[in-house]
């Protein structure tokens, strides 16, 4: 069968996963944790595409690693930010970007295996304290959707793109957060309603749709041609996550609905179409919560819990380690990350070069579309138990579920 890594290796290489320090990004030692996690993170791709045991998972899961993936995200993203942009004062147009975008790169490779791995419960467990620096990571990254720029330079296209596939994998990091808001902190579901105001950026970014443009849509990692109806994954993603934080009983604890809030979701309930209920059935009850907020005489006032104030502890552990002297990491990091010595360059890709097996992914690579067991209709969800059937709607899983019973009820 075919497998990036043999159950002995994920052990190995998820026991072994440490936090790194963001002084030493780019040398040998950090390559070979970046292939690492590339092949993990592929091998975990070939396993939920093939409806295998999702070993990577519960490897993760087991040893309480995934707090190690969100500090790997957030530790890139602060170097891009910080790190990045005095390097590019120093050497404004470097000729070989290879090592750059393998650094940018790996922010990318954390959040796919994050939301591989959060689309069971289990994950949100072994999040612990860093599932506050995860939510606000996330949101940090989908709010950049709404500002998408040209970029001249090849780096910064790049680095443009990267950031586009990261924020639209957070998108379904946070459905997943709201799915499971219940086995979160109560400070998480406090900041997720309150600091972050999620509802709002939910509501922004459907009414944005970074996810259409110039007749295309963008889902599985591509832009493909688009009728003008159908739903993508990513827009389903957002709505799905919208429905469970309006209708979850802790939006009545920690939400308020205000006018200016209320005036906004109104415009997203005119985006519920008949067809697009058609599509996504859960939207019904959205739309008649959403009916029910516009026609209320006043607006809805959740209750006043104790604040609970989320510490940012992965953050500021990173920022703590450069003390602020961030041009001196760049001055130190500048000779590896635009190298321009073509033997370094080809041990650079000699290293890297069978953890992105492009040819084994390609064939299990998650197709765009579903269809629906029962009416054949594009489907987006699976499943909850057996995760082998898609529908498109509840109704549908209700109707198949006479058939389907018997072989779910096998799986164990």
């Amino acid at each position: 069968m075919d497998s990036v890594l043999l159950p002995t290796e994920i052990e190995f290489y998820v026991d072994t996963m440490a936090p790194q320090d963001i002084r030493a990004i780019g040398n040998k030692q950090w390559l070979e944790w970046h292939q690492r996690l590339q092949k993990l993170n592929q091998q975990a791709l070939i396993e939920a595409s093939q409806l295998r045991e999702e070993h990577v998972k519960e490897t993760l899961v087991a040893f309480q690693k995934a707090p190690i993936l969100v500090h790997e995200a957030i530790l890139v993203n602060i170097w891009k930010h910080k790190v990045l942009p005095q390097m590019l004062k120093l050497d404004p147009e470097p000729k070989n970007t290879f090592m750059a975008y393998t650094i940018l790169y790996h922010e990318a490779v954390c959040v796919a295996l994050l939301e591989l791995v959060m689309y069971h419960g289990s994950c949100c467990d072994s999040l612990g304290d860093s599932s506050g620096d995860l939510l606000d990571y996330a949101c940090g990254t989908t709010s950049q959707l709404l500002s998408i720029k040209k970029e001249s330079t090849e780096l910064l296209k790049q680095l443009e793109d990267l950031k586009f596939d990261i924020g639209i994998r957070c998108l379904s990091i946070i459905r997943y957060m709201a799915e499971y808001l219940d086995r979160l902190p109560l400070s998480v579901a406090s900041r997720m309603y309150s600091t972050c105001d999620v509802p709002m950026l939910l509501a922004q970014i459907l009414l944005v749709r970074p996810w259409i443009r110039d007749g295309k849509q963008y889902s599985a990692g591509k832009w493909m041609d688009w009728d003008g109806e159908a739903l993508g994954q990513a827009e389903a993603q957002v709505w799905l996550a919208l429905r469970q934080l309006l209708l979850d009983g802790a939006c009545r604890d920690f939400y308020t609905v205000t006018e200016s809030r209320r005036a906004q979701l109104g415009k997203v309930m005119v985006m519920l179409t008949p067809v697009l209920m058609d599509q996504l059935a859960p939207l019904v009850e959205l739309k008649q919560w959403l009916a029910h907020v516009a026609m209320a005489e006043q607006v809805a006032k959740g209750a006043k819990p104790i604040l609970l104030e989320t510490v940012l502890e992965v953050k500021e552990r990173i920022v703590a380690q450069v003390g602020g002297k961030w041009k001196k990491v760049a001055k130190e990091q500048l000779p590896v990350v635009f190298c321009n010595d073509q033997k370094t360059l080809m041990e650079y890709a000699q290293t890297l070069s069978d953890a992105y097996n492009t040819d084994l992914i390609e064939k299990f690579e998650v197709k765009e579309k579903a269809s629906c067991q029962q009416c054949g209709k594009n489907a987006i969800q699976r499943c909850s138990h057996c995760k082998k059937v898609w529908y498109c709607s509840r109704s549908c899983q209700v109707t198949d579920w006479p058939t389907h019973k018997e072989i779910c009820n096998k799986t164990q």
